[in-house]
């Protein structure tokens, strides 16, 4: 049987019949025809320009898994550290030290207890002791479930009818804190800690008669002494309650 003719280059090299794609048996080198562009035929040899679409598409794979991941976790929302939704502030909120120092602590008012996909928010008032020599307590929680509230923290808990106030940093509650105190019975602690923001606020309660225009009796300064600490430690009770 006469087989066909091999056709056969000018330099007696069988030429690569086109495509000229990877060689088999996952060679890494592509012959090219002979030539480089310029019409002079040198028989080079150049590495494929195969591989290069293959990383391209493995980049362009990983950057949708990326992006399908981002996605995923912009759905989920940011981590909320375990704290959770008050459910009744007033009952959650223990407050055993400003108790022990103040007088026995009433039951407490929640004015506000709301639950939204953005935030929960709780406020609670109580009082401490007789009517006589009192002291009241205002606590704010607000939990945020979709934006970081850390960037407007400090501006936003510190300043405005606050301003005038000589704001403490304090170390070791939350994320970060501040305590300021004045001599009239007044103190605020303002908490962050991932998501959540926590407020309380202490203040001494007198009696005032507008008509006979005396001024009240100041608060005793047994009292206003070691108001931080109390709170500081009603305040960590508070946040272990508001993650369990």
């Amino acid at each position: 049987m006469i087989s066909e003719p091999e056709l056969v280059g000018d330099d007696g090299d069988v030429p690569i019949p086109p495509p000229h794609g990877m060689p088999p048996h996952g060679g890494t080198d592509l012959i090219e025809p002979p030539g480089d562009g310029d019409g002079d035929g040198d028989g080079g040899r150049r590495p494929a320009g195969r591989p290069w679409l293959w990383a391209v598409g493995g980049a362009l794979v990983a950057s949708a898994l990326w992006a399908g991941g981002l996605y995923a976790y912009q759905a989920k929302g940011p981590d909320l550290g375990g704290y959770r939704a008050s459910e009744d502030l007033c009952a959650e909120a223990k407050l055993p030290a400003l108790a022990a120092a103040y007088g026995e602590r009433g039951d407490g008012t929640a004015d506000v207890q709301e639950s939204h996909e953005a935030l929960d928010q709780a406020h609670c008032s109580v009082t401490f002791g007789t009517d006589e020599s009192s002291f009241g307590a205002d606590l704010s929680y607000v939990l945020h479930k979709k934006t970081d509230p850390g960037p407007e923290f400090e501006p936003a808990e510190t300043v405005g009818v606050w301003d005038e106030w000589e704001w403490e940093p304090l170390s070791g509650l939350g994320e970060r804190a501040f305590f300021a105190q004045d001599k009239e019975g007044f103190a605020a602690l303002k908490v962050l800690d991932g998501q959540a923001v926590l407020t309380l606020f202490l203040s001494a309660q007198v009696d005032y008669d507008p008509e006979s225009q005396e001024e009240p009796s100041p608060p005793d300064k047994a009292a206003l002494a070691g108001m931080k600490d109390r709170m500081v430690s009603d305040m960590r009770a508070l946040m272990t309650e508001l993650r369990s």
